[in-house]
């Protein structure tokens, strides 16, 4: 495994520490909640009010909507934004995951996270509720996913962006990689 990457603290996965981390989540229905988590990049408290609410799930138009009330972050710099187009890794899913239990509170989703993070063999710290978004921001940064069309789709201003997640050291292969990933996420 490659040495640990982490902003602000928080862990940021390589696709194959993905690929190690998901392989020992144990319970289908947390799977599903990881990667729509995961491949949405909504932050978590999003996440929680868009499973309270089908109807942001924008199914003919391939979107999430998340309306104002999705979060009440005080600093937020875009009120309400669109998840466009869904990623495919998700759009599969995504009907089925209002019919799963509730997703846990932050504190349950941190312990979960922890725990399969020492499952998969990596040291649990930085594993939070945060590593999903600021992982996926940072693959699209390294694919070269124009900047104004991440920060629509995340929710922020460039600088955020900029000073966050440029420059991390994904190898050649790693960057390869979420290439492929992320190939097709632009319409």
């Amino acid at each position: 495994m490659s040495e640990n990457v982490y902003v602000k603290g928080v862990r940021i996965l390589s696709p194959i520490e993905y690929d190690v981390f998901v392989s020992n989540i144990d319970k289908p229905y947390h799977r599903t909640q990881f990667d729509i988590n995961f491949w949405s990049g909504m932050r978590y408290v999003e996440f929680q009010r868009f499973y309270e609410h089908p109807e942001w799930h924008m199914k003919e138009k391939r979107a999430i909507h998340l309306p104002e009330e999705a979060v009440h972050k005080a600093k937020r710099k875009i009120l309400e934004r669109y998840i466009y187009p869904i990623p495919p890794q998700i759009e599969s899913i995504l009907p089925y995951f209002h019919d799963n239990p509730q997703p846990p509170v932050n504190k349950v989703c941190n312990e979960n996270y922890k725990r399969w993070a020492i499952k998969s063999g990596f040291d649990p710290k930085g594993f939070t509720t945060k590593m999903t978004r600021k992982t996926i921001e940072s693959w699209m940064v390294a694919a070269k996913i124009p900047l104004n069309v991440v920060c629509l789709r995340q929710g922020h201003d460039m600088i955020t962006s900029m000073n966050h997640y440029q420059g991390l050291p994904f190898s050649d292969s790693e960057k390869a990689d979420i290439n492929k990933r992320l190939a097709g996420w632009i319409l």
